[in-house]
């Protein structure tokens, strides 16, 4: 794959993943630095989202720990194929059932089955379903991409790999035929 491609793709899933969590956007697009003037003593280079929030400390939106909520399923998910894996199971079997069920057709629940389904989930099908189920696609990839490259057993990794891509491609598919 080319290097501009890569970058396009890039760039493509964290468009994805920014649609639930807006903070995101500071990695594609970092803001302007706040003036120092305002803040003596404080270099610009420790300045970060966080510092809005303590000048603004209202809640966050209910919709927000989805983006979490994805990642810790998607951790989860693989811990416990690492346990079935040392129990004598197969981890490609494992995962696919999960990448099924991940990969639905519109308009079910791109979440494992065997999984609780967080209501921030449900809360932005409703608002914005076209928008979703690509970026909960596209971050548990990136989860389970971090896994095939950090685990040593190659049927593992080759597994949660396989997944990664079998996720990132459905996402962008979903992605590029709703825009």
């Amino acid at each position: 794959m080319a290097t501009a491609s890569r970058a396009a793709l890039t760039v493509e899933v964290m468009e994805m993943l920014a649609g639930l969590d807006p903070r995101l956007w500071e990695i594609v697009e970092p803001p302007v630095p706040p003036n120092p003037i305002h803040a003596p003593g404080i270099p610009v280079g420790f300045r970060s989202a966080v510092d809005g929030e303590r000048l603004n400390p209202q809640p966050l939106p209910p919709g927000d720990g989805l983006l979490a909520s994805v990642r810790g399923m998607a951790v989860s998910v693989a811990d416990a194929t690492i346990a079935a894996s040392l129990a004598g199971r197969k981890p490609a079997e494992v995962l696919r059932e999960v990448g099924d069920d991940i990969c639905p057709e519109p308009p079910k629940l791109p979440w494992p089955k065997k999984w609780p389904v967080p209501v921030q989930l449900r809360e932005h099908l409703i608002t914005d379903p076209n928008r979703v189920s690509p970026a909960v696609q596209a971050s548990a990839a990136l989860v389970f991409q971090s896994y095939a490259h950090r685990i040593s057993d190659k049927n593992l990794s080759t597994a949660f790999g396989d997944l990664a891509e079998r996720l990132l491609e459905r996402a962008l598919k979903t992605a590029g035929s709703a825009g």
